[in-house]
């Protein structure tokens, strides 16, 4: 019976973590934005749930699930794309969705950061309806962020 508690205490206390050996933002080439292409980059912190990757959703399609401190990338067609994340059913965390603007020839970043503590869901920079400024953007994914990949 003891061990059963710590089996139990260890799989609902465990974190999402990315891979040891997964690449950094300084070792990332993004993809230059073309004439046809723009390029959305999102991530996540360490935020709670802790336990659980966040599903990433974009125009109704899961293109990855992101542990804490992991960001990934996806190259896009401008225009308006729906950006949702979900959750496994055992975090008790709702789904979350918005609308994005993707200008042309652009690098979009956005920071998830859908928690228990952000009833609102996904923040989309200081307005809560843009992206971030690349320098804000850039210096959080220097610190926190590894890469895991994304496919639409």
């Amino acid at each position: 019976m003891k061990y059963l508690f710590i089996l139990s205490f260890l799989l609902v206390t465990a974190c999402a973590t990315v891979p040891k050996d997964a690449l950094t933002y300084d070792e990332i080439n993004l993809p230059d934005s073309s004439h046809d292409k723009s390029t959305l980059v999102f991530y996540r912190r360490y935020t709670p749930p802790l336990a659980y990757e966040m599903k990433v959703h974009i125009d109704g399609k899961q293109v990855t699930s992101l542990p804490n401190n992991a960001f990934s990338y996806i190259s896009l067609k401008p225009g308006l794309v729906t950006l949702k994340t979900s959750w496994s059913a055992w975090s008790g965390m709702p789904s979350r969705e918005k609308s994005l603007e993707i200008p042309l020839n652009t690098t979009v970043y956005v920071e998830l950061s859908s928690s228990v503590y952000t009833p609102a869901g996904i923040e989309l920079g200081v307005s809560k309806s843009q992206a971030q400024e690349k320098s804000q953007a850039v210096a959080s994914l220097k610190k926190c962020c590894k890469y895991v990949s994304a496919k639409l």
